[in-house]
């Protein structure tokens, strides 16, 4: 997130939900009568659509493809790289079905879709769950088109997501200490991450995201305010 502004809205998903927007790129592959060998899931965000994928399509042969923006400490690539090439024969003759959680600008995936044409495969296709305006980039299939840019929360990633939304609204607030009340005030204001669409998309997970953040010692226990309240501050 480092690259982003200090303020952006955020979206925070549920599995349910994702699940169905799995669904929904199914059926579109079924009425598009493509009947793919393989299904290759860009990691990490493209697993559980991929595992999700060969279950509504009958399929047992999923392959992993990870690709990064990153070479090195600080050095980011002009387009995404692969970090991890896929054994012979994984692709090699194969329709290919490549599946990623959404497209933002759409390098990693056009990029993942060169990289598979390049080792002889069959016919290529390319799916994601959700589609930015933002991207340059337009797959086959797409479960959801997306007007206005925001961050997505994937369930998957919940964790991770919010200790670095956390640590940042932290940085920026004008403050030392916080408690919940005024991480969450601090989410909805920089973040539009209002209170009841977190507790209805991932219920009761705040103190969850605290203690994590104290695990990995992000954050430090600073005691109680005058009302009784649990605060923390930045490690």
């Amino acid at each position: 997130m480092s690259d982003l502004p200090d303020d952006f809205n955020c979206t925070i998903t549920d599995w349910e939900y994702i699940y169905g927007l799995c669904r929904e790129v199914s059926d579109d592959i079924k009425t598009a009568e493509f009947e793919p060998d393989v299904v290759v899931a860009l990691a990490r965000g493209g697993w559980f659509a991929g595992r999700c994928l060969c279950d509504f399509l009958g399929l047992d042969d999923l392959a992993s493809l990870k690709m990064e923006h990153y070479v090195g400490t600080g050095q980011k690539a002009d387009e995404p790289q692969v970090r991890y090439p896929m054994p012979e024969g994984s692709v090699e003759g194969k329709d290919v079905l490549i599946i990623d959680d959404i497209a933002d600008t759409g390098g990693s995936i056009k990029r993942a879709e060169e990289y598979v044409e390049e080792r002889n495969p069959g016919e290529v296709r390319t799916a994601t769950l959700q589609l930015l305006g933002t991207s340059e980039f337009q797959p086959d299939f797409v479960g959801e088109r997306l007007d206005e840019w925001a961050w997505i929360v994937y369930p998957w990633n919940f964790i991770e997501d919010m200790i670095d939304l956390l640590t940042g609204v932290m940085e920026k607030a004008d403050q030392e200490t916080f408690d919940e009340e005024s991480l969450r005030h601090h989410l909805a204001a920089f973040h539009d991450v209002q209170r009841i669409e977190m507790e209805i998309a991932q219920p009761g997970r705040m103190d969850e995201v605290l203690t994590e953040m104290e695990r990995r010692e992000e954050i430090e226990y600073a005691g109680t305010t005058d009302a009784g309240e649990d605060c923390w501050r930045l490690s």
